[in-house]
């Protein structure tokens, strides 16, 4: 969902990677910034994220508490990012967007994720994966049991996030926009003995994947770049997130024209 923005940013913080190339970005841009706006790293209206899609999931989750007063737009200092507007050469045409003030707001799907007690958010991917073992999983969806299933693991993907790790197992490449999410294995095992669906599962905001397990022995649970270990018995619980996170476009970049810089283009 696009939405036109309202007045100009007054604000603004930045996330970069920690690299030389693009600390001096970020500097550069500061010196320019500060002419018409102000540096708040505690309570920005604009995060500008400079470095890739990495430096971008890190800037979503360091702000994640402030999602409703607070929007994202990535400069890449490298090779082009999925999640980023402009190149690290068009830094003055970013500055000069930003100075004149007309944009839009585009809403990107966030995964809700529950562990007991515990909740986390997800811009690209939750994936539950086992590199030592096989890993059991009982799937359900909505209460439903859907499948037992015996693999390295399961990945669950945003719309945003279907064109990371989820492409590389084979998943769907979903428009950025829909508010969609995709299950898909991670190494299953089929045989006669054991099955599971073997294809990637897309479901809408009225689902809920649970999956639990009697064993978590050696498993990890990662949430975009978070990474924690699990070891007993549980289980996750896994929907659409209420919450977006809020992208600022100042300049119209086409679906597909990010599909074939990222994936096409030589």
């Amino acid at each position: 969902m696009i939405e036109k923005g309202g007045e100009r940013m007054k604000t603004y913080a930045i996330v970069s990677k920690q690299d030389e190339k693009s600390i001096e970005l970020s500097n550069k841009m500061r010196i320019e910034l500060d002419t018409f706006m102000t540096y708040d790293e505690a309570h920005p209206e604009l995060v500008i994220s400079v470095g890739g899609d990495g430096t971008m999931i890190y800037s979503v989750h360091k702000y994640i508490h402030q999602l409703n007063e607070v929007s994202f737009i990535g400069i890449h200092s490298g090779t082009l990012g999925f999640l980023t507007d402009y190149q690290k050469d068009e830094y003055l045409e970013l500055i000069e967007d930003i100075r004149q003030g007309e944009y839009h707001i585009y809403n990107r799907c966030l995964l809700s994720v529950k562990m007991g007690d515990v909740s986390y958010m997800a811009l690209n991917e939750v994936r539950l994966e086992n590199n030592r073992r096989s890993q059991v999983l009982g799937v359900y969806i909505n209460g439903d049991f859907l499948e037992t299933f015996r693999g390295n693991g399961l990945c669950v993907s945003t719309a945003s996030g279907s064109t990371a790790y989820n492409k590389s197992l084979g998943g769907a490449v979903i428009n950025s926009g829909a508010g969609l999410m995709q299950l898909t294995e991670i190494a299953g095992i089929h045989h006669n003995a054991y099955r599971s669906l073997g294809s990637p599962l897309i479901l809408d905001w009225t689902h809920t994947i649970h999956l639990e397990s009697q064993d978590f022995d050696g498993a990890i649970l990662g949430i975009d770049n978070l990474v924690f270990d699990l070891e007993r018995e549980g289980s996750i619980d896994i929907s659409l997130a209420q919450q977006k996170a809020r992208f600022v476009q100042y300049k119209r970049v086409a679906y597909i024209e990010r599909l074939k810089r990222a994936y096409l283009s030589e």
